[in-house]
């Protein structure tokens, strides 16, 4: 595993009740949960997804939308999603967060892995949202991961994806809102993000900038970018 990604999931196991403390109140993403869930009930009526959970798996159009939540953390946008009747898989590197996840999602079945490389089959799923979770690969692991969340959307399905957005390209950035943070972080610039999102096959919907909210010392004020994109 690389050394980066190494130490922000230890980073994460260790903090995981404060950071669940920190960023408990949704509100800050709550028009674009429903924005994607919206997207996603559109993508999801003519999907010719396959079954999401096994490799080479047969087309299954039938039953409710399927979506990926990427880096679900806690698992607070895979309830959500659960809530709006999506078949809703919530996945994760770090234990500790899916422990939580499967608190919030007690009917789902939450998986553990890398996104870079994600263990599930081609077009199994209708949408697939990251939130603040992309910009913690490196930057030389992005436009891969990307094809991955593009490989695993069915035709039309949805991604919506956040980013940090400050200063320039790929800037790797010093946060310590905790106690021995040694997380790692990208930020982009909005045209970067589109770059990156079209390079890897997607066609862009939008990409939106907001003043995130956020309660960490270091992120307060800051922009999100968030990229809306089709396969």
């Amino acid at each position: 595993m690389d050394e980066r990604v190494r130490r922000t999931v230890e980073t994460y196991e260790r903090v995981a009740d404060e950071y669940a403390d920190r960023h408990g109140d949704r509100s800050v993403v709550a028009d674009i949960v429903e924005a994607f869930v919206t997207a996603v009930d559109g993508a999801a009526t003519d999907s010719a997804r396959v079954d999401p959970a096994t490799p080479g798996g047969e087309p299954d159009p039938a039953g409710p939308p399927r979506v990926l939540d990427v880096g679900c953390g806690p698992g607070w946008e895979s309830a959500a999603f659960a809530e709006a009747d999506f078949d809703t898989v919530p996945f994760d590197l770090t234990r500790s967060f899916l422990d939580r996840a499967r608190e919030c999602v007690p009917d789902g079945t939450p998986v553990r892995g890398d996104m870079r490389a994600l263990p599930f089959a081609d077009g199994g799923f209708d949408g697939l949202w990251a939130c603040a979770s992309l910009l913690h690969v490196p930057e030389r692991d992005v436009p891969a991961t990307l094809a991955e969340f593009e490989r695993v959307l069915a035709d039309g399905g949805v991604a919506l994806v956040s980013l940090e957005a400050v200063g320039g390209p790929g800037e790797e950035i010093d946060a310590s809102p905790y106690d021995d943070d040694r997380r790692h972080f990208e930020r982009y610039d909005p045209d970067r993000a589109r770059d990156l999102f079209e390079t890897a096959g997607f066609e862009v919907v939008s990409v939106a900038t907001d003043d995130g909210g956020s309660d960490d010392d270091a992120d307060a004020g800051d922009d999100w970018v968030a990229v809306t994109a089709r396969v």
